[in-house]
């Protein structure tokens, strides 16, 4: 690998595992970079790195201010005393919180090339949440101007340059930034203004302001968003198609007595036992701590908080693998409301989440449907969409038997339908050519047996309940199926577990299509053949 480049290795929804190659060494995504104060900070970057971290993020106005031309000198690894990849900021936090600082963009960005960082932003114009529309729409055209000069001025081929896309809560200017700076050949692009929306717990805004970005921007480039520093948003995150991130978060919350967890955050002084085991939970209690000295319990909880952050990615890392991060990431949308509620806008961006999505990931597992929000899993809406534009029933199959997508998979191997599917072919032998087999699913809707071994329409689980969605969602693939067949009669195989109203809406539809419909009960198989023999006129052997 060359300096600069971004190796994907595995893919799910829009997250992926990556490697990115610094001066330094190679970072693997997706990753968080722990923020190192340059000055003051309650772990050491070497304490960090010990944990497993491989990048960390530093500020290099702060070592401007502190260190003047000596940190030229000593270079920023130096001073941290580390000989990791370091990607350093430009000043920007501090130009959004006290609205101005006192060095020009081309000189900070010269001087974090020559510390030696191995990962530079370019000054940008952070985009308040309430920055009215005029004013971001200015500081969005400044910052695109100051990435086009970025380039221009950089003169070391290994410093690798971070664009930001800006816009915040204005989606039209987010896109309009990200598509700009698309053009502009950036080693990595940033998303920025999310403090405001994470502090707030504004997770719609949040998904509206990465997907925008994200789809206007290269997919073959890594996506940073900056200031990400809670593990119960990051598997949202990475499923969005983020690759880096950054927080102080771990030392904030320390410094305020909280500990994090993948599900939320506690006040120390109201914990009787600690909900985790790694090696600073495993050697104190918080009992332990609640005499020791301030600067003390503030670096067992970083250490604790960077702990949890760095078993949160890894939990990540293995889900990508393992095609289970839609799980991992619906099992963490429950740790609050605000996150649950935020659910419902992935819907927007679905479609696009669909087409990264791997078809089949690399390690075969069953999908796993929890509830009704699992329905939009990119699977579901690929299956859909394949049998709007791809499935034909065969000319030939004029009488259709509908049957319900039981727990006995895959049904043309094993279990019930299979047992039907068997009896038919015995019985009418030639004759069976005409009748076509179509299963019911709570999930999928409509699936034709001959694919129903296809994965994953066999390979998955479900718990869901059969509500009005679910109902319409059925009756809805089913007419996608009828109105490409030459369908004259359904049987409908029935069972209790599905409700009336169901059949109902199968009535229905059959009856709105001109369709003659007959209803048995699944298992029994006499009188559905019966039933078969008097539609195909055939006479019993």
């Amino acid at each position: 690998m060359e300096v600069g480049e971004f190796e994907i290795l595995e893919k799910d929804l829009a997250g992926r595992i990556g490697r990115i190659k610094t001066a330094h060494g190679i970072i693997e995504t997706p990753t968080i970079a722990p923020v190192i104060n340059p000055i003051i900070n309650p772990l050491t970057a070497e304490e960090i790195l010990s944990m497993g971290f491989k990048l960390l993020i530093t500020n290099a106005y702060i070592i401007m201010k502190h260190y003047g031309k000596l940190a030229e000198e000593l270079k920023v690894h130096n001073i941290l005393g580390v000989n990791t990849p370091i990607m350093t900021d430009s000043g920007a936090y501090q130009l959004m919180v006290y609205g101005d600082i006192d060095v020009d963009p081309d000189s900070i960005l010269k001087y974090q090339e020559s510390i030696g960082s191995d990962i530079g932003v370019i000054l940008d114009i952070p985009t308040r949440y309430n920055t009215p529309f005029d004013q971001a729409k200015r500081e969005v055209e400044e910052t695109i101007k100051r990435a086009k000069r970025a380039i221009k001025v950089r003169k070391r081929e290994d410093f690798l340059l971070v664009g930001p896309v800006q816009g915040g809560r204005h989606k039209e200017l987010v896109e309009y930034a990200a598509r700009t700076l698309s053009k502009i050949p950036m080693d990595i692009y940033a998303i920025g203004g999310p403090v405001q929306m994470l502090s707030g717990y504004k997770f719609e805004d949040l998904i509206d302001l990465i997907m925008t970005a994200k789809m206007n921007l290269p997919m073959g480039k890594p996506l940073h968003l900056f200031g990400a520093g809670h593990p119960m948003v990051l598997p949202l995150i990475v499923a969005l198609g983020v690759d880096l991130f950054d927080s102080a978060s771990y030392a904030l919350y320390a410094k305020d007595n909280r500990y994090m967890t993948p599900w939320g955050t506690y006040r120390v002084e109201t914990l009787e036992y600690f909900p985790c085991s790694c090696p600073t939970c495993s050697k104190y209690s918080p009992h332990d701590i609640k005499n020791m000295p301030k600067y003390e319990v503030e670096r067992i909880l970083a250490k604790h908080n960077l702990y949890t952050l760095l078993s949160e990615i890894n939990s990540i890392k293995q889900s990508i693998r393992e095609g289970r991060l839609w799980e991992l990431m619906e099992n963490r949308l429950y740790s609050h409301p605000a996150l649950l509620r935020a659910f419902s806008r992935l819907k927007k961006y679905i479609q696009f989440i669909e087409k990264v999505h791997p078809k089949i990931p690399k390690s075969v597992r069953g999908v796993l449907f929890f509830d009704k929000k699992s329905l939009i899993r990119p699977e579901v809406i690929r299956h859909k969409q394949l049998l709007k534009s791809r499935y034909i029933v065969p000319r030939y199959k004029d009488i259709v038997v509908l049957v319900p997508d039981i727990d006995t998979r895959p049904h043309n191997r094993q279990g019930p339908i299979y047992n039907l599917y068997t009896i038919i072919r015995n019985v009418f032998g030639e004759d069976a050519h005409r009748i076509h087999m179509l299963l019911y699913s709570k999930v999928f809707g409509a699936i034709p047996l001959e694919i129903s071994d296809t994965y994953p329409l066999s390979q998955y689980e479900e718990s869901i309940e059969v509500d009005e969605q679910v109902i319409i969602n059925i009756v809805d693939t089913l007419s996608t199926v009828f109105t490409r067949s030459k369908y004259h009669t359904a049987v409908v195989c029935r069972v209790d577990s599905y409700p009336s109203r169901l059949y109902t809406m199968i009535h229905d539809l059959c009856k709105r299509l001109g369709v003659s419909v007959y209803e048995v009960y699944l298992y029994d198989y006499e009188k559905c053949v019966q039933i078969l023999k008097r539609l195909l006129h055939v006479k019993r052997a």
